[in-house]
């Protein structure tokens, strides 16, 4: 397989050098050979330098032209003198844009984020020289990052008046909606809460109750803006039709949120004390990553 594959190349790289003589080309405009290859981000490699398939790649031209391209170790590409950028995109909702190659957005209503799903991507730009280099084929690694996080809340409401309480909802603004695709997230990397292109809300329905009683929903969020705040508001619906908001303010609940733990969801976990003039005081709080969380008991 290797030898044919070095067959084929060999032909081809005489066929394009035959090619540009004929054209009367000077070799500084003769095309030369390149690989790109999309790398799984380290969190998630199972071998060091892993390679990511079946990427949604895209190449852009000299001139600004973008090329939907197949990439990786065994697709050469002829490419002449100029500049180029490479964008890999892995897992992505129809949700998600991209501006540029490297500004990823979420689409929003009204502000509230929408869903961007559990993907991953990067981008590179690399200049090319023009003309074969050494005849061989030179290779540019495209290293890629995970791109959205889980951010789980968990609402129990106890005492005398829970049996009142009909739902809760929730909201978390300063919610990233779009960002340099770069600021994702990276295990013990050296910034937290990047600043975003734009922000808005993550809107929770909290519609499932798990076996130890709290209301329970998840969102997964492009990141957190590291220009404004992040404040939680919870509403308690009662049977009778009314409803109260409780205010919270979670920047602090939410340090490590890009660089601690990051393939696991991120978790708050809250107890409250439904009182009798619909005051609720909270008995228990605590965030963080899942698994840290589950070690400590309810």
């Amino acid at each position: 397989m290797i030898k044919n594959i070095c067959k084929i190349v060999g032909a081809a790289l005489l066929l394009l050098f035959a090619s540009c003589i004929k054209s009367d080309y000077d070799s500084e405009n003769c095309p030369g050979l390149y690989t790109i290859t999309p790398i799984v981000p380290v969190e998630l490699q199972q071998k060091n330098n892993e390679f990511l398939e079946n990427t949604n790649t895209s190449v852009m031209y000299p001139g600004g032209d973008w090329r939907k391209t197949e990439v990786g170790p065994e697709n050469i590409l002829e490419l002449t003198k100029g500049q180029y950028r490479a964008v890999s995109l892995k897992g992505e909702s129809e949700q998600v844009g991209l501006q540029g190659g490297v500004f990823v957005s979420v689409s929003s209503a009204d502000g509230a984020a929408g869903e961007p799903g559990d993907f991953v991507g990067g981008y590179i730009d690399f200049g090319v020289d023009g003309g074969l280099v050494d005849w061989g084929i030179i290779n540019h690694d495209l290293q890629t990052y995970i791109q959205t996080r889980l951010l789980t809340l968990k609402v129990k409401i106890e005492g005398d008046n829970s049996a009142l309480v009909e739902k809760v909802t929730a909201t978390v603004d300063g919610i990233t909606l779009s960002r340099e695709l770069h600021n994702a997230f990276i295990e013990g990397g050296g910034r937290d809460h990047y600043p975003a292109l734009s922000n808005g809300y993550a809107a929770y329905a909290l519609d499932e109750v798990d076996k130890d009683g709290f209301y329970t929903d998840s969102r997964r969020l492009l990141g957190l803006d590291g220009n404004a705040g992040q404040d939680l508001v919870l509403t308690i619906h009662y049977k009778d039709g009314f409803q109260k908001d409780f205010n919270y303010e979670i920047t602090a609940d939410l340090a490590g949120f890009h660089t601690r733990d990051v393939v696991t969801p991120w978790v708050i976990r809250i107890v409250l004390r439904a009182g009798a003039d619909f005051t609720a005081e909270i008995e228990d709080w605590i965030a963080g990553p899942e698994e840290w969380i589950d070690a400590r008991p309810v």
